[in-house]
């Protein structure tokens, strides 16, 4: 069985949520005020980690940085998973802290 998760950023409180509830490759992903377990809508703000990779609920699509650059704003997506391997869409969980890096 999966567990999904709401991914909470530390400085605001919001979760990460696909845009738009958006089925697309390539949908934004935003910060948001957390959803009830019990809205319909929920999954597209749940996710889980599969082997480095964070996966939505709702699409199955993954979280993906932008031409996996590092500068501050740059965006995130959700996107189809590539077939090699892709330091954009490779995250890793810090256990000590409970954060997500790329």
């Amino acid at each position: 069985m999966t567990n999904y998760y709401w991914i909470i950023a530390q400085h605001s409180g919001k979760v990460l949520e696909v845009k738009d509830g958006s089925f697309c490759s390539s949908a934004e992903i935003f910060q948001c005020s957390k959803k009830s377990e019990l809205d319909p809508n929920v999954d597209i703000q749940l996710w889980y980690f599969n082997g480095g990779f964070i996966v939505n609920k709702r699409s199955g699509f993954v979280l993906d940085v932008v031409e996996a650059k590092c500068q501050n704003g740059t965006k995130i997506v959700q996107y189809q998973k590539h077939d090699e391997p892709s330091r954009s869409q490779e995250w890793e969980y810090n256990y000590k802290d409970n954060s997500f890096f790329f």
